[in-house]
């Protein structure tokens, strides 16, 4: 278990850094587009679409991120009330049935990115498959983390 968890951590080196270049192009992109359109009266036609394509990678990597060292959002008045063992149970039966969920996610992401290949973005003209791709990376992603996390909840250690 430990083996999958160093392997799932060193994936995640290389989805914060690119959380990090999404972040920032996200923000370069919009002060240019905002230069652009109101000093220069010269709008940029694909930075909006640029923003949107950055900020669902984004999502997804932060996801990923956030399910590994247990920082999503969730309503701890049931897991408070449990003694430590049922806490960890508990812990354990929600990142399964989030696994179950990601499973979906990505066979249906993976088709829809396959049905949209064909079709172009309206400014960048790129193909849509690129930012379907987010998808089935995220759910990938979230599932490796989920496992992680489920590694670490029964092994009883927190690791960042």
């Amino acid at each position: 278990m430990n083996a999958i968890v160093k392997s799932v951590d060193g994936i995640n080196i290389i989805v914060k850094i690119a959380l990090t270049v999404a972040l920032i192009a996200m923000t370069i992109t919009m002060v240019m587009q905002v230069f652009s359109r109101f000093v220069l009266d010269l709008p940029l036609h694909w930075s909006e679409e640029l923003t949107r394509y950055l900020g669902i990678y984004a999502v997804f990597f932060g996801a990923a991120l956030a399910i590994r060292y247990n920082e999503l959002i969730a309503v701890e008045i049931l897991p408070d009330l449990l003694k430590p063992t049922a806490k960890k149970v508990l812990k354990v039966i929600g990142l399964i049935i989030s696994i179950i969920f990601f499973v979906i996610l990505l066979v249906y992401g993976w088709n829809l990115m396959n049905l949209v290949s064909a079709q172009t973005s309206p400014a960048m003209q790129i193909s849509m498959s690129i930012p379907y791709f987010s998808i089935p990376l995220g759910a990938f992603l979230l599932i490796i983390n989920a496992i992680a996390a489920i590694a670490v909840t029964i092994r009883g250690s927190v690791q960042e």
